[in-house]
Parts: C-alpha cells; sequence; structure tokens
C-alpha cells in the first residue's frame, strides 16, 4: 500500500491466498470463508495499521476514554472489513468446485469479476470503506495508472487480481514459461510508466493560481483556542497570498463552531473586501437545527455558496446502524454530522470547481459526480492532523492521485498539517508542501472541461465483472 513497501508486492500479494484456497484441499465452504476472512482481517489490519494508534493515543486523548477501547474498535474495524474477504473466498471455492469443465481463462476472469464485487460492495452503504484497494499500490506508477481515465481504480485492481491469479497458476503448474512472460509484461509496465512522464503533453488553456494555506494547528489545538486566535490566523494566511491569488483555501474544519451571525464572520467579510479575494473554509455549518460538516465560499458579502459532506466518516463523524454499533459512541469527534444532499459546483471568475471533505476523497463516484456536474477542477480540504504516521498522509493524498486521472481532472489537496499538494490530470505530483509546518503557497493549475470514459460511464468493470460471472454460471448449468 502507499507509504509502505514497493509497489511490485500487490502484483502477487494474493498468491498465498489462492495456494490455501486450492482445489486440491478438501475442505468445506464455510473453512475457505473463515480462511478468506482471517486473511482479510490481516490484510487490512496491516495495510491500515496507522489507523491503531490514531484511535489509542489521539482520538482516545480527545474524546477522554479508555486506551483499550480504542484497541477494540481497531480489532472491529478489521473484522468488519475482513468479512467482504471471507465471502470472495466463499464464493472462490464453491465456483472452482464446479468450474472442472469452464476455459480456464473464463474462470480467472469470474474470479477477478467476484473480487472486483466485493470490493465494490465494501464501499457501499453507512460503513462502507474503499481504502486499501489494491490500485492504490500504483499510485506512483504514472504510466500504468492511465488505465483508470478508461475503467476507473476498480478496473485497475481488476487487472491486478489477473495477475496474481496467472502467478499462481503458472507456479501451481510449474509453468516457468508462462510465469516469465507475467513478470516481463509486470517489468514492462513499470519502464513504461518511468518514461511516461516524457510523453504528457504540456499544459494548455487558462492558467490560474490559487493559495492554499496549511495552517498546522490540529484539533485539539484548535478548540483549546479563542475564535480571535483562529480568525487571526486565517488573516495571516489571507494577507499572505492577497497579492499573489483571487481565491484561497483553506482545510477542513478550520473554524470548528458555526461563524454566520457572529463577530468573525463580520471581520472576514471585512477582510476579504480589504484584501479583494475569496476564501473557501472548512466550518461545521448548521440549518433547521441539523450540523453539517461543510465548506464555505466566503466573499466580501458572506457566505457566497456551501457544500456540505456526503460521505461522513462511520463512527467519528455518524453513527451507523446504532441499533447494533451504539455501543461505539464513544468514537464521536466534535459532533454526529447530517449528511449533504447538494453536490455543489462553485463558481469564481467564470470557472467552475467543486470541494470534497476528507475522507470523501477515497470514492471515485463523488469526483465523477463533480465532473459531470461542470466542475473544472477539484479541491480536497481535509484535516489530517490525527495522525502521526506519514503513511496515513500518504494513503490519504494517494486517493487525489487516483481521482485525478479518472477525471482527467487537476486535483489539489489542501490539509491543516500536510499533506498539501497540486496533482495534475495525469496523477502527476506537481508540488507538495513540507508536512507539519506552517505554510501559505500558490498553486498554478488550468482547469479543463474534459470528460473521461470513466465520467461518461462510471464504474462499467462492475457489470462486466457480473458478466464473466454469469458466463460461468451459464458454461457450468450447460455442462453439468
Amino acid at each position: 500500500m502507499p507509504g509502505m513497501v514497493s509497489s511490485v508486492f500487490v502484483w502477487f500479494g494474493l498468491v498465498p491466498l489462492f495456494f490455501a484456497l486450492r482445489d486440491d484441499r478438501d475442505f468445506k465452504l464455510h473453512v475457505s470463508f473463515f480462511l478468506g476472512w482471517y486473511f482479510g482481517i490481516l490484510y487490512m489490519g496491516l495495510s491500515m495499521y496507522w489507523l491503531l494508534p490514531t484511535l489509542v493515543k489521539n482520538i482516545a486523548l480527545f474524546n477522554n476514554f479508555p486506551a483499550i477501547f480504542g484497541v477494540l474498535a481497531f480489532v472491529m474495524f478489521a473484522i468488519i472489513e475482513g468479512l467482504f474477504f471471507g465471502a470472495f473466498a466463499f464464493f472462490y471455492v464453491l465456483l472452482q468446485k464446479k468450474s472442472k469443465h469452464v476455459p480456464w481463462v473464463i474462470h480467472m476472469l469470474s474470479m477477478a469479476g467476484i473480487y472486483s464485487i466485493f470490493e465494490f460492495l465494501r464501499g457501499y452503504g453507512a460503513t462502507g470503506f474503499t481504502g486499501s484497494m489494491l490500485s492504490e499500490a500504483l499510485y506512483k506508477e504514472i504510466g500504468t495508472l492511465q488505465i483508470v481515465s478508461f475503467v476507473g481504480s476498480l478496473g485497475l485492481t481488476f487487472l491486478i487480481f489477473l495477475s496474481n491469479y496467472l502467478i499462481y497458476r503458472f507456479l501451481s503448474k510449474k509453468n516457468l514459461k508462462g510465469l516469465v512472460i507475467v513478470l516481463i509484461v509486470i517489468a514492462s509496465s513499470y519502464v513504461f510508466s518511468a518514461f511516461y512522464p516524457y510523453m504528457i503533453k504540456p499544459d494548455q488553456g487558462r492558467k490560474i493560481s490559487i493559495g492554499v494555506v496549511q495552517l498546522n494547528l490540529s484539533v485539539s489545538q484548535r478548540y483549546s483556542m479563542s475564535s480571535e486566535q483562529i480568525f487571526k490566523e486565517v488573516k495571516w494566511g489571507i494577507t499572505s497570498l492577497a497579492t499573489k491569488t483571487k481565491i484561497i483555501f483553506f482545510p477542513e474544519g478550520t473554524f470548528e463552531y458555526e461563524i454566520s451571525g457572529t463577530g468573525i464572520y463580520s471581520d472576514l467579510k471585512a477582510l476579504l473586501k480589504n484584501e479583494n479575494v475569496h476564501a473557501i473554509i472548512g466550518y461545521p455549518s448548521s440549518k433547521n437545527g441539523k450540523i453539517y460538516n461543510s465548506a464555505g465560499l466566503f466573499d466580501e458579502n458572506g457566505l457566497n455558496d456551501i457544500y456540505s459532506k456526503h460521505i461522513l466518516v462511520p463512527f467519528t463523524e455518524t453513527l451507523p446502524y446504532p441499533q447494533i454499533f451504539g455501543i461505539f459512541g464513544f468514537l464521536k469527534l466534535s459532533e454526529f454530522f447530517t449528511p449533504g444532499n447538494k453536490f455543489t459546483v462553485f463558481n469564481f471568475d467564470g470557472l467552475n470547481f467543486s470541494t470534497d471533505i476528507c475522507f470523501e476523497s477515497y470514492f471515485g463516484w463523488l469526483s465523477r459526480k463533480f465532473t459531470n456536474e461542470g466542475a473544472q477542477f477539484i479541491v480536497t480540504i481535509t484535516d489530517d492532523s490525527w495522525f502521526d504516521q506519514k503513511t496515513a498522509l500518504i494513503q490519504h493524498f494517494s486517493q487525489d492521485v487516483l481521482r485525478a486521472v479518472e477525471n482527467r481532472k487537476w486535483i489539489v489537496q489542501v490539509a491543516d498539517t500536510g499533506i498539501t499538494g497540486l496533482i495534475n490530470p495525469y496523477g502527476q505530483i506537481v508540488d507538495q508542501l513540507p508536512v507539519h509546518q506552517k505554510v501559505a503557497s500558490t498553486f498554478d493549475i488550468y482547469p479543463n472541461n474534459v470528460k473521461t470514459f470513466y465520467d461518461m460511464f462510471g464504474n462499467l468493470m462492475i457489470w462486466l465483472s457480473l458478466g464473466f460471472v454469469i458466463l460461468e454460471l451459464i458454461i457450468i448449468k450447460i455442462k453439468k
């Protein structure tokens, strides 16, 4: 996964699971489920290891609960996510037992389809989470990454699965020639990725400079600061950049309270008028007694437009299925928010852009929705100050790399303590500010109206995956 070991391992990381589930082992289906579940718990636990110290140390300290509760929450997370791997293993073995007369290529495509379907389902619903997908490991392999503009991140995961399965098959059949061919193809993808940056076309169209402010303030610090102290930090960012840009982006939760109707709101309007700039600022907005995690576009007249976060972080921003998970209410951070219902496309100086907030950058469908609604570039505002491990920061930032290629859009991430950076439509990390430092800077971008194959057709891989599974089932039925 990003920020961990080399991406090379992703091409054969599933091979041990395939050997554990091989068809010469005569065990019952429920055993295969538990083998897959165990694999999934280990896989998610290792790839998301940084979540454990975050829960045990930072969130526990913020919410004043015993560290052991954080351990239990992490274990529950791994158990829930591992269930999807268990379900995959169940169907893998079920079809393996019935596929004796199915051509092995069709069976392989069907298995890749099943894996992709469960990866899709893993990101669905109130507890949905798409982190640690196989495709994320290749966020730096820019040449290979270009395929996601056609088939999305899920399509790249499908192809990585095929590599794993082929390596397993050729190893189990002792087919050295086939194994060498697969390894050559994998190696070639890295060579192509090394040369791909030299093939990228020069930037075209209108260039704009946007301001980004990395305040380097943790949530705990912001809660201990007065509103005047926080406004002083915001003022520093705006005055530092006002001569360089006309729009400035601040992180998620810059203010930890609703600012409308306060003296700070009046001061902000006066500051923006005096400096002649606009600002996107993250804060909890309220309406009709409900609280939202929001990003507001402010100008000299006050709040111009607002986006409220659609996809809330389970257990910390929303409590899914309270009848089942009510005991985990202690994980709540500042508030349990209400999800937004508007896909806001902000307008500034004749340009359209959208913001997603924190966790939302993990979900490709949202960036696709913004693009199809007319966004010409996308900005992720986030507060990653909860995470002490740099791996967590890298894994989050890698999501925007995938989103940039999927939609061929410039994407900026603005984080409170980092990573704040700029990604071009080909997934190149063009600029990146130092983490854990107070910095105000500008990024040059080239907004565009490009629509990719993925933008037009979405996760077509889900339908192809279902088609491969159905095809195998039809062949099994015919040859039964």
